[in-house]
């Protein structure tokens, strides 16, 4: 490992430590660095001052207006329903896939468990490509659907 990564490395630790009490064999990896590395040493040093001032302001209080809005607005955001998918569009997708599957079977009679998909005509490959594809829009057009949705009123809201 170059000393170039393991100083970022250590600068990635140092930065954890902010968030979260490191492991001690991580503990112990980065005071050994930063005690022989005067770069990270420094970068160390930076932190702790930053931290330090930080804990040292004395942050405003929101107005108590802005306060009772947020938490109208969450409250009123979480117990909307998320969107339901039209019935008829779930009906018209099972029925178009439906319909592919049939004509499938009546477009190939030919066709026998035996058969193999390379031994497959081009239209009993084109059925099944269809099939599939119609397959994959019924069970993901809801997510489609409801995230249209969702982006759709997200937009309305902020009018």
């Amino acid at each position: 490992m170059t000393k170039s990564l393991r100083c970022r490395d250590i600068e990635r630790l140092v930065l954890e430590s902010e968030d979260r009490a490191l492991p001690a064999g991580e503990r112990g990896r980065v005071e050994e660095h930063v005690r022989v590395c005067a770069r990270c040493r420094e970068f160390a040093a930076d932190r702790a001052l930053v931290r330090a001032e930080l804990a040292g302001v004395r942050w405003p209080a929101p107005p108590k207006e802005l306060v009772l809005r947020t938490r109208r607005l969450l409250r009123g955001a979480g117990a909307a329903a998320p969107p339901v998918v039209p019935v008829w569009v779930l009906v018209a997708m099972a029925a178009v896939t439906i319909i592919t599957s049939i004509w499938l079977a009546v477009a190939l009679p030919d066709i026998t468990p035996e058969i193999s998909l390379a031994d497959l005509p081009f239209g009993g490959l084109a059925a099944i490509f269809i099939i599939v594809q119609n397959a994959l829009m019924l069970f993901c057009a809801p997510v489609v659907l409801r995230t249209a949705r969702a982006r759709r009123d997200k937009l309305e809201s902020a009018r």
